[in-house]
């Protein structure tokens, strides 16, 4: 496995290829493995829950979505896995249905990291997409935060970013510049 580099919405070369339409995936594909760990490990690097292939530079139609895990802290102080995360690698996925009832949500991307804004989502969708091995699956009413992010993986895949989708671009802003300063992190 490797960490690739995580193109960015504010380089001029790297945008070209954010806003690419996305072509789809032939399956088979022996290489696709690999891309998939690869971009696993890339996300889980950044700590993020989705990743295109377009944001490690591969205009195709693939992205990987983890749920983490869920924990609960033990009245010892202890914490214990309550809900494993949930891996999802969708091919050539296709939002089929939308629940046509928005929500406004608090989102950020890999491609601009530490800037978050207010984009208004689908409160559920269902998608079709392929495996790995070529096998077709449909996703009914994926909600909560799998469902917002399909929509934003899915948008990746046809060359729309997060901040177009942002109706009021005030409230677009830097949370790295919110946080005060930790004593450690302050340098002379």
């Amino acid at each position: 496995m490797a960490i690739r580099r995580i193109l960015r919405i504010d380089d001029a070369e790297d945008r070209k290829i954010l806003k690419m339409q996305c072509r789809p995936v032939k399956l088979p594909d022996r290489n696709l493995k690999q891309l998939v760990a690869d971009m696993f490990e890339t996300m889980h690097a950044a700590n993020g829950v989705g990743l295109a292939a377009p944001q490690v530079g591969i205009p195709i139609q693939l992205c990987i979505i983890e749920i983490p895990a869920e924990y609960e802290e033990r009245p010892d102080g202890s914490l214990v896995e309550v809900a494993p995360a949930e891996p999802h690698v969708l091919i050539n996925p296709r939002i089929v249905k939308m629940s046509g009832e928005e929500v406004m949500r608090d989102e950020g991307c890999l491609s601009l990291p530490g800037w978050y804004g207010m984009v208004p989502r689908q409160t559920w969708v269902t998608v079709e997409f392929q495996d790995l091995s070529g096998k077709h699956h449909r996703l009914r009413r994926a909600d909560g935060l799998l469902g917002w992010a399909i929509q934003h993986e899915v948008d990746h895949l046809n060359g729309i970013l997060f901040t177009e989708r942002i109706r009021d671009l005030s409230t677009l802003r830097d949370i790295t510049k919110e946080r005060e300063p930790q004593p450690a992190e302050v340098q002379g």
